[in-house]
């Protein structure tokens, strides 16, 4: 007789109710449609009758479904991975209430926009997004979220088509807003059978974890502590339940997330945390989670006691750091108000390369920052190419009224902004490919991220963030993989499964 295990089954619902079911009790054995023996996307397992979910290992579990009346709502998420992750833990509030996520371009009755406005682009990328929708859908109702809200929410209240904005200290009472906003929407009382608590993080085979939100560092060109407040740390209790509840759900990545991890602590409760060392090693002790990812992180805040748990090689921790520079040059770093130098970049990032083999670091830069000279520029380029990075997040300044640094004289124009950037883009494709060659004999554990456009294949993100090529011939799952580099091209590997 085929059972759920262990308890684990509540990890499940939030996916069932994204799909439009309800959990039901079996009626008979025949209602048992369907079993397999590998991790399987969902939405290739629903029926009328039942819904199966079964692991790589030989754990299965079954849940009897019945399908209940559904909206469909839009999901659109612009900025950054903390972005992303709001917008699922939003949606599996949402989901309750009888809604299922629309197919990508398709029709929905609600729409949700989680803004970003990090730049000029940013906010013109978002105000796109609302217009696409309320053209898409114009009996559909508009909901917009995030910092654009935070910067100006008299003008995204006012645009054609948005009924709720919600600002980003409002996301977690989403579900409250929404039902006293859309009455004739939110029609029905939450099924309480479907957590909320798992996001399902639809598409994707790896989850964020947010650790922390806000920012106190002030740097003169950033708009995110006006929109994000102040820096808050989520109580590392909390943390370890939702890594406990993504792994019940089936995933073996997690990417820890915020605005600036690397300033975490919490001294206010149990367990009491210092630093972001000591939230890795906890997550690593309590949980059994397979691998372990930090997001972005300020060059200033990796503590020697970080660089060593990572030297100490634990597996579960990914090669691949992500250290904002933003510039080479240690006069531009002051104007920036970024608190270090290019020395101290160049020795934190030289610690980390350092402690373990084939680890891979990225690097955010700007340029045209005002000020910026052709020799600052040739600094930053200096840095890119010492061997240290090996790929660029290139951003072109941008004016953001409320910044420090919109005041400042000797802006640089938008010919010479555009020049610097494609240089840096160009570097950048080749420190990719450098790194790219030197996968080559290298093995390589891999999870199946985003499908191809040609083959119809997918690529695969290795733990130092190599993209892969995975074989084509089956649909992969959350499953890591060992593959053997055999080839490199200039944006990703190949190779061959192992084992």
């Amino acid at each position: 007789m085929v059972k759920p295990l262990r308890g684990e089954l509540s990890a499940f619902p939030t996916v069932i109710a994204s799909f439009g079911f309800r959990c039901l009790q079996p009626q008979s054995s025949g209602d048992v449609l369907l079993i397999r023996s590998q991790v399987i996307r969902c939405q290739e397992l629903f029926s009328e009758k039942c819904f199966v979910y079964a692991t790589a290992q030989p754990i299965i579990y079954i849940l009897f479904m019945q399908r209940t009346a559904t909206k469909k709502i839009s999901l659109t998420t612009l900025g950054c991975r903390l972005n992303q992750y709001e917008t699922e833990k939003m949606a599996a509030k949402i989901y309750p209430f009888g809604f299922v996520r629309a197919k990508e371009d398709k029709k929905a009755d609600l729409y949700l926009i989680n803004t970003c406005t990090v730049t000029h682009r940013a906010d013109s990328s978002s105000r796109q997004a609302i217009s696409k929708a309320a053209r898409q859908n114009p009996e559909a109702k508009i909901v917009v979220a995030g910092c654009y809200v935070d910067k100006d929410p008299a003008t995204v209240a006012g645009f054609n088509g948005v009924d709720v904005i919600i600002r980003n200290s409002e996301k977690t009472n989403i579900a409250n807003i929404l039902t006293g906003s859309l009455p004739d929407l939110f029609t029905a009382e939450p099924d309480k059978n479907c957590s909320t608590a798992v996001a399902d993080f639809t598409g994707h085979n790896r989850a964020w974890l947010k650790v922390s939100d806000g920012c106190n560092q002030w740097c003169s060109f950033c708009i995110i502590p006006q929109v994000r407040g102040r820096l808050a740390n989520r109580g590392p209790a909390d943390i370890i339940d939702e890594v406990r509840g993504l792994v019940a759900h089936g995933f073996r990545e997690i990417v820890l997330t915020g605005i600036n991890v690397g300033h975490y602590s919490y001294r206010t409760g149990e367990p009491s945390i210092n630093n972001l060392a000591e939230l890795v090693q906890l997550i690593l002790d309590e949980t059994a989670i397979e691998r372990l990812r930090i997001s972005s992180i300020e060059p200033q805040t990796v503590r020697e006691d970080l660089v060593r748990l990572y030297a100490a090689g634990d597996n579960r921790l990914c090669r691949h750091w992500h250290l904002p520079l933003q510039s080479g040059s240690s006069r531009m770093l002051r104007l920036m108000r970024r608190p270090y130098d290019q020395a101290a970049y160049i020795k934190r990032a030289t610690a980390i390369k350092e402690s373990r083999p084939n680890t891979i670091i990225g690097a955010d830069v700007i340029v045209g920052f005002p000020g910026e000279t052709d020799k600052d520029f040739a600094k930053t380029c200096k840095v890119a190419e010492s061997g240290l990075i090996d790929y660029l997040h290139v951003f072109s300044y941008s004016d953001r009224s409320g910044t420090h640094s919109f005041d400042l004289l000797n802006k640089i124009s938008p010919d010479i902004i555009k020049e610097r950037n494609a240089i840096l883009t160009r570097l950048s494709s080749r420190l990719r490919a450098q790194a790219n060659q030197r996968q080559i004999g290298q093995t390589l554990s891999v999870i199946a991220e985003d499908k191809t456009q040609i083959s119809g294949g997918q690529f695969g993100v290795a733990d130092n963030y190599i993209r892969v090529a995975m074989p084509i011939g089956r649909h992969w799952g959350r499953e890591i993989v060992s593959m053997r580099i055999r080839s490199a091209h200039d944006d990703h590997v190949e190779g061959e499964l192992i084992g």
